[in-house]
Order: C-alpha cells, then structure tokens, then sequence
C-alpha cells in the first residue's frame, strides 16, 4: 500500500545576502515616505490601519527604479526557476508595520494595475525581527473543498502555513495563492517593512508564455 500528495503548491525562499546594501539605499526613503506623507489605503482593502505605496507608481518608481535594487530582485527572482526564465516586474510597493498594522485576506491575481494576472508574487523581508513582526500567513486555496471531504489525521494537513522568515528572505509564491499578515504588536521605532512585487513570466525554458 501507498499513498501519493497531488498537485503541490510551491513557495519559493531565498535570503538576499545584499539585503544591508538595500537597505542603506531604501530605509529612510521609505521612512520618510511614512512620516511626512498621507499615503492613503487603496480603495477595495479591508484593513484600516497599513501604511502602504501601493496605489502610488510615480512614487514607487522613484524608490525602486534604480537599478541596483531591481538588479537584485532580478537576479534572486531567477534563481528560484529550474530552467532559464524571462519575466517583467509587473508592479513594486512597500508595506511599513509599527502599530499594529495588519492586511486582510488576499492574492495578487484580481489587481485594477494588470492587463492579466501576475505568474508570481514575491515579498522581501527588507525590515524584520522575527521575535516581534509577524510572517504573512498563506492560505490552503482548496480550503472549502476540502470541507467537503475527510482528512486522514496521518496525513498532517493545515489550511494555514506561516513560512520562517528572518530579515533579507524573499519569498516567491503564485498569484493566486491566498495570504494575509495578522494584526502585530506595536513596534515604535523597530518597524517591519517589506517590499512586494509581481511578475509575469514572459519565456520559460523554449515555452514562450501567452498574454505576456
């Protein structure tokens, strides 16, 4: 007798050893964003407490533009891929956590900024104390079908996974994944602050993608 796990769900993990060079580059940029602007919640979230650049591309732009930083997405991005990829960053925002920021539910999939939806998501841990920040928590997107049907207890399934994360990871996952980030303590002074971004996978291996 033997039993088979189908159709997997992978999430991809990988520490940026470059992430002290990011962050001289992108800290107080984004400091100063959360202190002196009035960024506000993009229309459609749920939560009401999160700072966030999501909806400000020219701002976004100005952070992120420089080549170093997407130089160094690029290259961790590609190394998460077992054949040779090409892709184009889709969409690049930060998320500053210290007062017991949280954000609801959510994938990247169903997003106004995409002609298509995104191939992958991606979050890098620029700011993080794992003692004090919470990990996004992904989200078992067979969840209410499964409710339809018996799980064995040896075959040790959640619904809900919280990756181990330390400051500089960046973490690649589908679009269509589910995940949230719960409500954290407050960490004046000490803030979590990372950095998400989409991608479309243009040509993977010989196989160029549709609608790229």
């Amino acid at each position: 007798m033997y039993k088979l796990a189908l159709f997997p769900i992978h999430i991809f993990q990988n520490n940026i050893r470059e992430n002290h060079i990011l962050k001289d580059e992108l800290l107080k940029k984004i400091e100063d964003q959360h202190n002196n602007s009035k960024l506000k919640i993009p229309e459609g979230w749920t939560t009401d407490n999160l700072c966030t650049s999501f909806s400000y591309e020219d701002l976004n732009y100005s952070l992120f533009g420089n080549t170093r930083t997407l130089f160094e997405y690029n290259r961790y991005v590609a190394k998460f891929f077992d054949l040779p990829v090409e892709f184009d960053f889709e969409s690049i925002w930060f998320n500053h956590y210290d007062n017991g920021d949280w954000q609801e539910e959510h994938t990247h999939t169903g997003n106004h900024v995409f002609q298509f939806p995104a191939t992958f998501s991606c979050i890098h841990f620029l700011k993080f104390d794992p003692k004090v920040h919470q990990a996004p928590i992904f989200v078992d997107p067979y969840e209410e079908v499964r409710q339809s049907s018996l799980e064995m207890m040896s075959n040790l399934t959640t619904n809900r996974v919280t990756p181990n994360v330390r400051e500089g990871d960046i973490i690649m996952f589908p679009s269509y994944l589910r995940h949230f980030v719960p409500k954290g303590i407050d960490t004046p002074g000490n803030p979590r602050i990372s950095i998400a971004f989409n991608i479309k996978v243009k040509k993977y291996g010989d196989t160029e993608r549709k609608n790229s």
